[in-house]
């Protein structure tokens, strides 16, 4: 269910004491009022002014709109319902902007498990072949999910290291297109297990001190000269930005699935690294771009809007893929990026030198902090799309010829990395690579997660169409700066389980948001939306 504007009556509430307060009273006149019954089962009839069954799962405010989103998780004895949330939007006088649902009504299902969590595990490990430990997982905590309009009660187990065989990478399958890393081997996988009969229901995969700073310089892959900040100790300068919380450690050709971090990050005897540390100095550069991009365009603290500390280890090799040196990937994974190299001349390169990889995978950090879109199916599918879209907007921001020309831009992800020189990715042609640009030709399979890697480059090419848009004389519709907010504001509001569509609504809203005070602005915008789904099959 969607509403937009303030219910009939709110004015007469009086001022709220809180954002919570606020959504809760927005969604109990909405809901009292809907159609569905299960949206008015929501609200107790008992207590028609809160809605006691949604827990607040949090609030953050949008500085690029100026609302605030909140979001709760639907409960019923206190027992979560899997995937079933609400979220609202208030303006800054906390009347209502938006509301997004996706409720049910639980029934026909009892609250007493049979089976214990440990024995959901054991289903699991004999399904996926794991050897995993209890004690190495977070607790498992009980769901109501829904499956062929029936109800059950489920043990939800999460980020399990292991697959069911149905969902792995078929051989020779190219996912990004990389070398195999410990996310592909590895990726952390939710299972939710019936508490009664031991079925798995269903998998999907989880994604992926203020001090001043010392002024230092130094040669990246492609040897261009920076000048970045780091820190100063012992008459040594390291890469580590502790203004910025940006880390940049060098893991010595080591196993990145065991290793651990040196004690230190790169060091130099002087502040200008020169040229022997160009893949650490890569890593440094192009993660302090990212990060300062995020916050300085997007008014976001950090990878996880709470300030996080940015990790980067280079020179790392996988040793389940091959003995190394190289190792052809860059990934987010537990929380940091690890940067592999290829042969190239008489040297290795680092992959760090990539800027719209590494904006890419650390957009997948922000996803999971924010709307963490489950990485199955067609919200996997837009989980990728969207890192890929932040990718490019990152990328072209710093290495266009003119980063406000769309014109100038390279829509290439991965360029040269791909088979037979081609890159891993084309937003503007996603045929090019062999990937689908259109809805009829999207990929129906159980592997690759539900081909989030092929289905995503339908997205793809709606993202290329709306960033490229003109109006009737030919002039962008709006800026670089705004597109790339709007995406952004769209994403973090998204669900758990939003597909294409819910992406273009989430787009519509956030403009009409945004450019409420021009209306051909707006209403220019929101066709240029419309027509770029269009164009992929979504009308």
């Amino acid at each position: 269910m969607r509403g937009v504007g303030a219910p009939e009556g709110a004015e007469d509430r009086g001022a709220f004491n809180s954002a919570e307060t606020a959504a809760r009273f927005y969604l109990a006149e909405k809901l009292g009022r809907a159609e569905a019954p299960e949206l008015r089962a929501a609200v107790r009839e008992d207590r028609p002014e809160r809605v006691p069954d949604l827990a607040l799962r949090g609030a953050r405010r949008q500085v690029g709109t100026g609302t605030t989103l909140v979001r709760f998780d639907q409960t019923q004895q206190e027992i979560l319902v899997f995937g079933a949330e609400a979220l609202v939007e208030i303006d800054e006088s906390q009347r209502l902007v938006s509301i997004d649902c996706r409720l049910g009504e639980v029934s026909g299902v009892g609250s007493v498990p049979e089976l214990s969590g440990n024995e959901a595990l054991e289903r699991v490990k004999a399904a996926t072949g794991s050897t995993v430990d209890a004690e190495e997982l977070p607790p498992p905590t009980l769901a109501y999910v829904s499956q062929d309009d029936h109800w059950h009660l489920a043990w939800h187990l999460r980020k399990v290291p292991a697959q069911l065989p149905e969902s792995r990478r078929e051989e020779g399958q190219r996912g990004h297109g990389l070398d195999p890393s410990p996310r592909d081997d590895f990726p952390l996988t939710g299972y939710l297990v019936d508490t009664h009969s031991g079925e798995i229901l269903q998998s999907y995969g989880m994604a992926p001190t203020v001090s001043v700073p010392t002024r230092l310089e130094g040669d990246d892959e492609v040897s261009v000269h920076h000048r970045f900040r780091g820190s100063h100790r012992d008459s040594s300068y390291f890469l580590n930005d502790k203004w910025r919380q940006i880390a940049t450690y060098d893991l010595d050709f080591a196993d990145l699935a065991g290793a651990q971090l040196p004690d230190s990050t790169i060091g130099s005897s002087d502040a200008d690294f020169g040229a022997d540390h160009r893949a650490g100095v890569s890593a440094h550069v192009n993660a302090e771009r990212v990060e300062s991009f995020y916050r300085q365009q997007l008014n976001r603290d950090g990878i996880d809007d709470a300030d996080m500390e940015l990790v980067s280890a280079v020179n790392c090799t996988y040793r389940r893929h091959g003995a190394g040196p190289e190792w052809r990937n860059a990934v987010w994974w537990n929380g940091r990026m690890w940067y592999g190299q290829t042969s190239e001349g008489d040297r290795l390169v680092s992959l760090a030198r990539h800027l719209g990889i590494i904006a890419h995978e650390l957009t997948h950090g922000v996803i999971e902090t924010s709307s963490n879109l489950v990485y199955q199916d067609q919200s996997g599918a837009l989980n990728e799309s969207l890192a890929d879209t932040m990718g490019i907007i990152i990328a072209n921001w710093y290495q266009a010829p003119d980063h406000a020309d769309v014109r100038t831009w390279s829509w290439e992800i991965g360029a040269d990395l791909g088979r037979d020189g081609l890159p891993l990715r084309d937003m503007s042609d996603p045929t090019r690579t062999g990937d689908p640009d259109h809805m009829r030709d999207y990929v129906h399979t159980t592997a690759d997660n539900g081909g989030v890697h092929t289905n995503s480059n339908i997205h793809n090419k709606a993202m290329h169409l709306m960033l490229t848009s003109v109006d009737g004389a030919g002039k962008p519709l709006l800026t670089v700066e705004e597109w790339a907010l709007l995406v952004y504001l769209a994403l973090v509001r998204l669900l758990t389980q939003s597909g294409f569509e819910d992406m273009r609504q989430a787009l519509r809203d956030v403009t009409n948001t945004y450019l409420a005070g021009n209306t051909a602005a707006c209403t220019a915008t929101l066709a240029a939306v419309d027509d770029a789904y269009r164009r992929i099959g979504i009308a």
